[in-house]
């Protein structure tokens, strides 16, 4: 093979006996090569989610300092700023869960997400983990059936 042939995973140089279309130095690194390729596509979804939300945050501030821009605030004059901006945080709120769901459906532990956040991996899972409150399993302070 040429001296630039490299495997798809580790990078390392592949060895000159390798046939043609050989892309991973040893069996080895095919499975987690498919693994991470499959994650990546099961969060395709996610992705394209958290772009449209992002644009929609994005085209949201933009109209909202146009009319500010142009005089057509719908508030009175002390409190224009904030009405533009009132929104806002539920907008980056919903693009922060759909940012943690496209990396946790790429297969991103929990510990790199609470990095990213400036958060711990356990108070991300808290955070973003949905629960449902009436799943049929008894809580700490629910008194026995008589």
């Amino acid at each position: 093979m040429g001296d630039d042939a490299r495997c798809s995973w580790c990078g390392a140089a592949l060895p000159d006996s390798a046939g043609a279309g050989r892309r991973y130095c040893h069996a080895g690194h095919r499975q987690p090569a498919w693994r991470a390729r499959r994650r990546w596509s099961k969060a395709d979804t996610a992705r394209r989610t958290l772009v449209t939300v992002g644009s929609l945050l994005l085209t949201q501030v933009q109209r909202e300092l146009a009319g500010m821009a142009a005089g057509r605030g719908r508030a009175p004059e002390g409190a224009a700023h904030c009405t533009a901006v009132a929104r806002i945080p539920r907008l980056t709120d919903l693009l922060v869960h759909l940012a943690v769901l496209a990396d946790r459906q790429a297969g991103t532990g929990w510990p790199q997400i609470g990095r990213a956040l400036g958060i711990s991996g356990e108070a991300a899972r808290a955070r973003f983990t949905r629960r449902d409150p009436f799943d049929g399993r008894p809580g700490p302070d629910d008194a026995p059936p008589r």
